[in-house]
């Protein structure tokens, strides 16, 4: 399933990080089951840290969070808003290329959320993203239905199993959203 993308640019970020979306999607409430102080979380695609902070406070000082990204300028912002937030010691930025994450670090917690409709290849990110979970991990799954149809969404999906992942939760109307994790 290779498709045609557009990344969302530097300029959009005011759209991924506001109040609303922070209502909207709170990572408290999203990620808590999932997420113990001192693991290792992955945020792949966090443009502005939109959730990479929040991340970082779950994990606490004694885990830690790679926040990794295609663009540089979401990568600065994020940097920026961890620093504000005294969170940055806790935090790796990983420029990543369009076609390759680049990462060889095990996660107990992956997180893609809005951004696999936007890689070249999105079977291939899913089978390099599934070689990054920890056995136990989990990997949090999150597609805009507006972007992503339901064959696309289940192809995704369906790439997972093959790599070995289990589905333990799925839902959304707005969001599709699937939580998978990989058995010890």
């Amino acid at each position: 399933m290779v498709q045609d993308t557009h990344v969302c640019e530097e300029d959009h970020s005011k759209y991924l990080d506001n109040f609303i979306r922070k209502i909207i999607h709170n990572p408290q409430k999203m990620f808590r089951h999932y997420i113990n102080a001192g693991d290792t979380v992955m945020d792949i695609g966090c443009g502005p840290g939109t959730f990479t902070i929040d991340l970082a406070k779950m994990v606490t000082k004694q885990g830690k969070v790679i926040g990794v990204d295609l663009q540089e300028g979401m990568l600065n912002r994020a940097k920026n808003k961890a620093q504000k937030n005294d969170v940055l010691d806790t935090i790796t930025f990983h420029q990543c290329q369009s076609n390759k994450i680049g990462i060889e670090i095990k996660a107990d917690f992956i997180l893609t959320f809005f951004m696999v409709h936007e890689t070249p290849d999105p079977i291939g990110f899913i089978n390099e993203v599934c070689t990054l979970i920890k056995p136990g991990g989990y990997y949090y799954l999150a597609e805009p239905a507006f972007h992503v149809s339901k064959r696309q969404y289940e192809e995704i999906n369906e790439q997972c199993i093959k790599n070995g992942l289990k589905i333990i939760k799925k839902s959304g109307v707005i969001s599709r959203i699937s939580v998978f994790q990989r058995s010890n």
